[in-house]
């Protein structure tokens, strides 16, 4: 029997490795807004630090502390501003590796009812090759009856000459 060759598996192969890579730079995308969020954190560690050592040191640095504290806040709001940045870039990632998906599955039914039409193809093909070796048994068995009966009949007459 064939073996089964499905005419578009480039274009399979092709959506397949597309759709890893999409879930490779989703990940990779979650992987950044983590980083962002851990830097969040990170920096309103430091702010309470911060504030909690301003409370013990001398009010001469006072000023000092606090332009560092708005310079922090500064680049918490730029933090800020990150996150919502990788946060728009996972979500575009995420439509991406869905229309992927969607597009591989496409293909997925095409090639599931390719490989059907194909086993059907061989079905009917098959029983057509059945049913030709079918009707040559039953031509050749008609053919050696019609000649047994024709040598029974030339025996019996040559049975009925000789008497």
């Amino acid at each position: 029997m064939a073996r089964f060759v499905y005419r578009l598996q480039k274009v399979f192969e092709l959506r397949e490795r597309k759709k890893k890579e999409h879930e490779q730079r989703v990940i990779d995308a979650q992987k950044r807004v983590r980083d962002v969020e851990i830097a969040i954190e990170e920096k309103k560690n430091e702010i309470r630090m911060v504030r909690k050592n301003m409370l013990a040191s001398p009010h001469t640095l006072m000023a000092a502390h606090d332009e560092f504290i708005h310079h922090l806040n500064d680049r918490l709001e730029e933090l800020y501003e990150d996150l919502s940045r990788a946060k728009a870039a996972l979500a575009y990632e995420r439509e991406l590796l869905i229309k992927a998906q969607a597009d591989l599955e496409a293909l997925v039914k095409h090639k599931e009812k390719a490989r059907e039409e194909w086993l059907e193809e061989e079905k009917k093909l098959e029983l057509k090759m059945l049913d030709e070796i079918a009707g040559q048994r039953y031509f050749r068995a008609k053919l050696q009856e019609e000649l047994d009966n024709a040598e029974y009949e030339q025996l019996k007459q040559e049975e009925f000459e000789g008497y």
